[in-house]
């Protein structure tokens, strides 16, 4: 009953005054594959079951009515989309998305060049060992990123980078090719396309690793098969946002922890066995990969405290 008043309080409220303050406000409303939109919803129609629509989902604001929608990097560009349209955003009723008023917003996603690809070797097919293993092992971290929450915000300030010193050797959205080549024509075979979902930094000696804000640690695992995610270590900073710090040496921090921003969690390394030295790092926004370093700009630019 008191969600129905609500919804009603807020439909009203938005035939008499919608004229004079929009309900909600895109703060950056043209945006590049890869990167994070930004939604406000203004106070007068925050509420337990208002949602954003975008991208044919809906969202959740967090308690200060802020929405970060993470853009894929395989999102259409709309100056591609036919007589260029651009990607609605609007508020839904949560659950069953009716629309709560007649205003809607308009984001314009940007087609970026993400680098050149590269071949990362044959397309191999493991054994079924290996591949029930490995199906534990992607529900393990799924499981672990459902919990990620959409209402708190954990953040004490703004995000920072998790090393002292950055240096990137492999950038974000840059596909690794798989498949067959051939040194005589020196052409690939493509079997399958995988695009960089993080990105790398250069850390040849183990180094700590910090929490680039405040949160909840949601997972601090090995990954000991070839070729994944060694130690892997999973930080909720609540509002959608996850940072993930992969081939770690050693943890620092547990499950269920409550971590600072700066915090030393970890410390880099070569996991699993027959991984080069370095920093996989990543950042998920509402389930979806996102480069790290445009979300920590993108961040710190518009709502940095």
């Amino acid at each position: 009953m008191k969600i129905i008043l609500f919804l009603l309080g807020v439909l009203f409220w938005g035939q008499n005054s919608g004229a004079q303050i929009s309900p909600f406000e895109i703060v950056n409303p043209q945006i590049y594959q890869g990167g994070v939109v930004i939604v406000r919803v203004n106070p007068q129609w925050q509420g337990p079951m208002v949602c954003v629509h975008a991208f044919e989902k809906q969202y959740i604001p967090n308690r200060y009515g802020y929405v970060y929608i993470g853009v894929a990097v395989n999102t259409e560009p709309t100056n591609t989309r036919e007589m260029s349209l651009k990607y609605p955003v609007y508020l839904v009723e949560c659950g069953r998305g009716v629309r709560l008023n007649w205003q809607y917003g308009e984001l314009e996603v940007i087609k970026k060049d993400f680098g050149t690809p590269w071949y990362a070797g044959p397309a191999n097919v493991p054994s079924k060992a290996v591949q029930d293993r490995r199906i534990k092992e992607v529900a393990l971290m799924r499981a672990a990123y459902d919990l990620a929450e959409k209402y708190e915000d954990y953040t004490s300030d703004q995000f920072i980078y998790p090393l002292d010193n950055i240096e990137v050797t492999d950038f974000f959205g840059v596909s690794r090719l798989y498949g067959s080549y051939s040194r005589r024509t020196k052409r690939i075979i493509v079997k399958r396309e995988v695009p960089h979902g993080g990105v790398d930094f250069r850390a040849k000696t183990p180094l700590p690793v910090m929490a680039i804000n405040s949160g909840k640690v949601l997972l601090a695992h090995n990954f000991s098969l070839s070729g994944t995610e060694g130690n892997l270590l999973v930080i909720d900073h609540g509002s959608g946002i996850l940072s993930l710090y992969l081939h770690l040496s050693k943890f620092t921090v547990g499950v269920g922890d409550l971590v600072k921003s700066g915090q030393t969690v970890a410390f880099t390394g070569a996991t699993p066995r027959g991984t080069p030295p370095h920093l996989h790092f990543m950042v998920k926004v509402n389930g979806v990969n996102v480069d790290p370093i445009a979300f920590i700009e993108s961040y710190n630019k518009y709502i940095g405290r």
